[in-house]
């Protein structure tokens, strides 16, 4: 009986805690190919386009994050991520003749050429944000700072609406070392076999910022047993923040 009102408890503060602000997110996993410098490419003309996108109202947010710790052998480096209000909105108003409408066919097919040598998109999630505490953020997509952990998990399904209940509930308030949260909801791909359908975000200042947090051994308290219960944490992934696109106005 005790476990019962407790989950109650805790469905209850859920409703009026975290809540997520409904942004459509595309996270683009990319290998990039040593010596043909996509970063270069990312900051000399993707960067113009995408900040063209936001200011224009078409997406609200436009990152790129770098693996820490990637390897040669690293099935993907780089996180490229996306933010709209519409899903629709996530591939629209894209192209080389919105960047350079000065290019000519030839120069086109140039860029292209070079482009796709630096980089291989290895896959493409689209998640809807379900959570997220940023101190003073009113629902806008928020600006991030320089370190993020993104922690794919993967529920059974059968009680996802708890599980997202229990999640904004135990990252409410308070994040101590975090500077945000979030909690995104995997909407491209559905059913057991998927390596996840769940993401939640932890942002810091700094790496160690991160590292500091991760010292301290705790038993988990009863709220986040409950969390444990429900989904299982397939990795934590490290990341430095690249580019970040926000409206200029």
């Amino acid at each position: 009986m005790k476990k019962l009102f407790l989950l109650i408890a805790i469905l209850a503060v859920g409703s009026i805690s975290a809540q997520g602000n409904g942004d459509f997110v595309s996270f683009q996993f990319v290998k990039t190919t040593p010596g043909e410098q996509y970063n270069v490419i990312l900051n000399e003309k993707w960067k113009e386009l995408h900040q063209m996108r936001i200011d224009e109202g078409t997406i609200t947010g436009w990152d790129t994050w770098w693996r820490v710790g990637a390897t040669p052998e690293s099935d993907w480096n780089l996180l490229i991520v996306t933010v709209a209000r519409h899903p629709d909105s996530l591939n629209a108003n894209v192209g080389v003749p919105k960047m350079r409408p000065e290019y000519s066919e030839m120069d086109r097919e140039i860029f292209l050429e070079k482009n796709y040598k630096a980089r291989t998109l290895v896959w493409q999630n689209v998640y809807v944000n379900k959570g997220l505490n940023f101190a003073g953020n009113n629902g806008e997509t928020p600006a991030v700072p320089q370190v993020a952990v993104i922690n794919p998990m993967k529920t059974d399904y059968s009680n996802d609406a708890k599980y997202e209940a229990l999640e904004n509930s135990l990252n409410s308030g308070d994040l101590g070392p975090r500077l945000g949260w979030g909690l995104l909801k995997r909407i491209d791909n559905y059913g057991d076999d998927i390596h996840h359908n769940y993401m939640t975000v932890d942002f810091y200042e700094n790496m160690s910022d991160l590292m500091l947090s991760r010292v301290p051994t705790q038993n988990a308290n009863r709220q986040l047993q409950e969390v444990v219960k429900m989904r299982k944490h397939v990795s934590s992934i490290r990341l430095w923040s690249g580019i970040s696109l926000r409206p200029t106005q």
